[in-house]
């Protein structure tokens, strides 16, 4: 897991990198050891306006966010990142969920009929 900060009419600033790099990291838990991102901070006409570009198992996710405030921005684009990210995994857990029920791994039966409990042997 990588991510590339680029910096487009600004000065290069460490506290933006390390926090883009922390909230990076945030996002683990929907990635894997081989996915990369690129972020390009830029700043026109007072606004701040961050690119979030994450390629993740050959998906390509992008979030594009605007604000005056650049951390508010930078916290903006990594929500919306998380959000799409977070309805990827979604969707590639449930395609091999259905996999799984065509190739008859997962009983057929409906949740409201499997047990809610599982005995404990002592």
């Amino acid at each position: 897991m990588h991510i590339e900060v680029t910096f487009k009419n600004l000065r290069p600033r460490d506290e933006v990198k390390k926090r883009a790099q922390a909230l990076y990291k945030k996002l683990e838990r929907f990635l894997d050891p081989a996915s990369e991102a690129t972020l390009v901070l830029d700043v026109e006409h007072g606004q701040a306006i961050l690119e979030l570009v994450v390629t993740v198992k050959g998906e390509v996710h992008k979030a594009v966010e605007e604000d005056p405030e650049l951390r508010a921005a930078l916290d903006k684009v990594f929500h919306t990142m998380e959000i799409q990210l977070r309805r990827g995994k979604e969707k590639r857990i449930a395609g091999r969920r259905e996999v799984a029920r065509e190739d008859g791994f997962v009983s057929e039966a409906p949740d409201s009929e499997l047990p809610t409990e599982v005995p404990v042997r002592a």
